[in-house]
């Protein structure tokens, strides 16, 4: 079987890849911050439009739905960083 050579293009994704591991493993660590978790989400919007995830549609399934999750942690934690802000009114 021959390999394929490795091209800047697929360089880049697999360093994305790499990158997007990487800032999720941080999150899961114990680093729960809003940045981090848009970070990831901005990470997986740029594997999902990667333009040769295409040809392999389970790879692209897969960023999909992990996008979706981290979108909704991402809210989530923006939504509990805002109650913390909010300064109680007392009449």
């Amino acid at each position: 079987m021959l390999e394929q050579p490795i091209t800047p293009e697929k360089t880049e994704l697999i360093r994305l890849h790499a990158a997007t591991c990487f800032s999720m493993t941080q999150f899961i660590n114990g680093h729960h911050c809003p940045k981090l978790a848009h970070l990831i989400v901005h990470q997986l919007s740029h594997l999902v439009a990667y333009p040769d995830l295409e040809q392999v549609s389970a790879s692209r399934e897969m960023y999909l739905q992990l996008l979706e999750h981290w979108q909704k942690v991402t809210a989530f934690l923006l939504e509990q960083q805002n109650a913390r802000e909010t300064p109680s009114k007392y009449h």
